[in-house]
């Protein structure tokens, strides 16, 4: 059976997406793999697929609960053998799942199982066709979402040096990639890095004004459509989760403070479509399966462009136009900065000052949002308009501001280009600070000479200078600001320098057609889903997700051999609820015919 044939046979797939079948043929030549990948690529079919073609059990590293549910739950609907693992089982369901290794295809732990020298000695003697590792982020100190549970990863290599391990990652810069090939002990991996792009998914950024006000306007974009509202602390999620209770009855929260059974009970409900809106901390979302979440809200700034690109990555797994809105303020920054001062070690605390400082300068770029995110990391970006960002849709006025350009590198220059933004701001709007007096710098030319401008202003100004290579900022512990070859020309009034000035929206972005099909039959395939996903007690996207609907709507199969040739539907997929979904078909088929007399 070829690999096409095992794709359709096990998960009812037409063909493969970029890099998945390149990654399945290295598992089974046993070679180890760091994939890349964003959300929404089809990591899990990149070793689901190729455990269920070898020989054993593959063990699967999860970090949450959730995701091991939900897999396993999936799996077993399409009679795949699949078990999980961790401390919400009790004692003996942990031993029978121990005994019968040998009849699963694949088992889903948590890092911490790692450490239990029975598990190691059960796996020892079951044969282990392959090592999982997901989020494998979490394994690297320069990464995001550190957890040293992670650590224990290492072991795999020593115990099973004959395996192959799969490392996957949505986020990963190249210090972060490095890091987890060698705490792996990765030998001669296959590295695959697929684009970070995510063509479906559509972002805006607004100054905070009057949040809940903001926050409002967008969820009036998208009625009855679900979407996860990520806050910074837990007081933000019950402050806004009050504030929208009365409006959005299906709304729920999730944050480390509720109990076990409460998250329990909001995931679920959120999961299986009973609740539309949640309101979270970072502590939700990393491992949700959920394809059809329509937006991703911040009402809070997040910490780094990695945590961001995570966070709104969760939004149109489908492949479906989807939302990305933050709300950001000068404040965030300050506060994050304050936060990092706590970090013991210096290479870190410079870390993650860096990466928040870049997340603000993101929030306050002119610039097409798509660009700057890819840029980051490290991914170049042609197109000059992407068509489905904030900036790249504002109608936007370019204004002559050579001027105030040459005031600001007049003021590096004469700082001898050794200081960072913040001071010589505080230069420019004539701070009275002791070290501005101490250094002789308010008897500067350009102290005091922008005073009638804001802080707020003035760090737009450089973001942009800096995005315009007419400024370069340092990286290091104190970044300080420097001219580039550019700026003399600049400075000597040779070049002018205009600025965008954002203006109102008066240009909106363009709907899609998302559903490119006949949407009374894809709503009455819709309607069917649910009936028969709450009937099984398992989420609708189990059943079949919105594209297969949707190809469903668009085709009108009558046959069984018409169905089996929509992507999504295969034989596992046709036997249980296929005829079912067919006989609905051919119903709103014959209504039609009728109506149309």
């Amino acid at each position: 059976m070829s690999l096409e044939e095992s794709l359709k046979r096990y998960f009812g797939y037409n063909g493969f997406r970029e890099h998945q079948k390149e990654i399945v043929e290295a598992i089974l030549a046993r070679r180890d793999v760091l994939a890349i990948l964003p959300t929404g690529a089809g990591k899990s079919i990149c070793y689901q697929l190729p455990a269920l073609m070898m020989p054993g059990v593959a063990v699967v590293v999860s970090p949450l609960i959730s995701l091991m549910q939900d897999q396993v739950i999936s799996l077993s609907k399409d009679g795949l053998p699949a078990a999980f693992l961790n401390s919400s089982l009790p004692y003996e369901e942990i031993q029978a799942v121990l005994r019968n290794l040998h009849e699963l295809k694949l088992l889903y732990v948590a890092p911490e199982r790692f450490a239990d020298l029975q598990f190691i000695s059960s796996l020892k003697q079951a044969n282990v066709s392959l090592f999982a590792i997901d989020e494998a982020h979490c394994i690297s100190q320069w990464g995001h979402s550190f957890r040293p549970d992670y650590r224990q990863m290492s072991l795999l290599k020593r115990e099973f040096p004959s395996t192959p391990i799969i490392a996957l990652t949505a986020t990963a810069t190249d210090e972060v990639k490095r890091d987890i090939a060698a705490q792996l002990l990765l030998k001669d991996p296959l590295l695959i890095k697929a684009s970070f792009d995510r063509p479906n998914l559509s972002f805006a950024i607004q100054l905070k004004k009057n949040p809940m006000d903001q926050l409002r306007s967008f969820l009036a974009k998208h009625p009855d459509e679900p979407g996860i509202i990520y806050a910074s602390t837990r007081a933000s999620v019950d402050e806004t989760y009050e504030e929208l209770k009365s409006e959005y009855p299906r709304i729920g929260k999730y944050h480390a403070g509720l109990s076990d059974q409460l998250r329990a009970q909001y995931q679920h409900d959120f999961l299986h479509g009973e609740c539309l809106l949640m309101v979270a901390t970072v502590a939700f979302g990393m491992g949700i399966h959920k394809p059809d979440i329509r937006f991703v809200a911040h009402i809070d700034m997040p910490r780094s462009l990695e945590q961001y690109y995570q966070e709104v990555g969760r939004a149109g797994r489908d492949g479906l136009p989807s939302e990305c809105f933050m709300l950001y303020s000068p404040q965030e920054l300050k506060l994050y900065t304050l936060f990092t001062q706590q970090i013991a070690d210096e290479s870190l605390r410079q870390l993650a000052k860096n990466k928040t400082n870049k997340m603000y300068s993101f929030c306050q770029s002119v610039q097409c949002r798509r660009k700057g995110l890819l840029n980051y990391f490290g991914e170049v970006y042609l197109p000059s308009n992407c068509a489905s960002c904030d900036n790249c849709l504002s109608d936007t006025e370019l204004v002559d501001e050579t001027v105030t350009a040459q005031k600001i590198l007049s003021c590096v220059y004469r700082l001898d280009q050794r200081f960072g933004a913040k001071y010589v701001i505080d230069v420019l709007r004539g701070a009275k600070l002791k070290e501005i007096y101490d250094r002789g710098h308010d008897r500067l030319s350009t102290y005091d000479l922008m005073s009638d401008h804001s802080e707020s202003d003035l760090r737009y100004y450089i973001d942009v200078l800096i995005e315009k290579r007419l400024l370069e900022r340092t990286e290091g512990q104190y970044p300080i600001l420097r001219w580039t070859d550019l700026s003399l020309q600049v400075t000597k009034g040779l070049e002018k320098v205009f600025m965008p000035k954002k203006a109102s929206r008066s240009r909106q972005r363009k709907p899609k057609d998302d559903l490119d099909c006949d949407q009374e039959l894809f709503t009455l395939l819709a309607a069917l889903r649910t009936k028969l996903a709450q009937e099984s007690k398992v989420p609708a996207y189990v059943i079949f997700g919105d594209r297969t609907l949707i190809e469903m709507a668009k085709t009108y199969p009558t046959t069984q051999d018409a169905m089996m040739r929509i992507n999504g539907v295969g034989p596992v997929k046709w036997i249980k609820y296929g005829p079912v979904f067919l006989e609905e078909i051919k119903k709103h088929s014959s209504k039609s015919a009728v109506a149309s007399l």
